[in-house]
């Protein structure tokens, strides 16, 4: 909402007229119309007698704090989009700029543009593109101070973009920082800043940590819903999950789990269940240490504190633990005692 708009609005609630408001500011009611129609901005001497008038704050006035939604974000973000294929970067740069100025404190959209703009800027539609440097630098430093998390890593992560193209890498590892050290995508941006100084070694080690890491979160993620599943007795659902989970098992220990898929003539509830069971034991106790991962081409760089740990600490209870939440699984425990399975 603009200055003219916020007039409007506030002088009505007043239950003034233009000439009304125009009198007690000693000003012409054709000056207050053209305000209101956006065609003129009143002089800076009057916005504090504005305000006064319309017991309404600066701030308000100014529209420093009101905020967008997301789909009012979403209606600028298209709009500039559908700028670009008619006009040129500098007008479209301006237009955006005065969504800004209107918006001086909607951090969301101050860093929507700036991804707009620097994105155009380095795909060939800006003829000097160091020119907005300073500025889209600003607006990304801008969205980081936001008390939102989300804008402010979206911030860390543009800003880390933008010196890693700039190639000056202290000043990109420093926005690193924003990021969790459980956040996978540390460890793959520190794979890209290793990979443009050319240390290959530290890239190579730093991303198979990361390979590593999101397989064992992928496992686990599987493991609960096969969990989930069972406790809900679907058995159907728990069969293609754990046999999906024994690809993703497969590509980091190949070789390995060559036991662990299912017969294809395997037919009844009773015998999925037993065949899920089984699948998952073999899965989890291959990824718990009888398969030696630093023997891996894929994890040829990276450094084992300890080769046996695993987020699987103990198969056998992980296993025991999902066959008794029904009692489709009593004959699996049984057997298991017996030393059968």
């Amino acid at each position: 909402m603009n200055i003219g708009s916020v007039i409007r609005k506030y002088r009505k609630e007043a239950g003034l007229t233009q000439e009304e408001m125009a009198n007690r500011l000693g000003v012409t009611a054709p000056a207050v119309n053209k305000w209101e129609n956006g065609n003129s901005n009143p002089d800076i001497e009057l916005l504090a007698p504005i305000a006064r008038l319309l017991r309404i704050s600066l701030d308000t006035l100014m529209s420093f704090r009101e905020g967008l939604t997301l789909s009012e974000i979403g209606d600028i973000v298209r709009q500039i989009d559908s700028m670009f294929e008619t006009e040129e970067f500098e007008k479209v740069y301006e237009w955006a700029l005065g969504r800004i100025k209107e918006y001086p404190n909607c951090n969301m959209l101050i860093w929507q543009i700036a991804v707009m703009l620097d994105a155009r800027r380095t795909t060939g539609a800006c003829t000097e593109p160091e020119k907005y440097d300073t500025q889209i630098n600003l607006w990304y430093e801008t969205a980081l101070e936001d008390e939102n998390e989300e804008i402010k890593h979206y911030a860390a992560d543009s800003l880390f973009g933008f010196y890693l193209r700039k190639k000056e890498y202290a000043k990109a590892e420093e926005y690193l920082r924003y990021f969790s050290d459980h956040d996978p995508r540390k460890k793959l941006y520190l794979g890209r800043l290793y990979e443009e100084q050319g240390k290959t070694k530290e890239a190579y080690e730093i991303l198979e940590t990361a390979l590593f890491c999101e397989h064992q979160t992928l496992i686990s993620t599987y493991l609960s819903l096969i969990r989930l599943a069972m406790e809900e007795e679907d058995i159907e659902k728990a069969y293609i999950l754990t046999e999906k989970m024994g690809v993703i098992a497969g590509t980091f220990a190949p070789g390995q789990h060559k036991d662990c898929s299912f017969p294809a003539d395997t037919a009844g509830a009773e015998n999925r269940v037993e065949g899920i069971y089984r699948a998952v034991e073999q899965i989890l106790q291959t990824i718990n240490g009888s398969y030696d991962f630093q023997k891996s081409e894929i994890f040829h760089h990276m450094k084992f504190c300890n080769p046996e740990c695993s987020y699987a600490q103990d198969a056998e209870t992980a296993v025991l633990h999902l066959a008794g939440r029904i009692g489709a699984g009593s004959w699996w425990i049984e057997n298991k005692k017996k030393g059968l399975v």
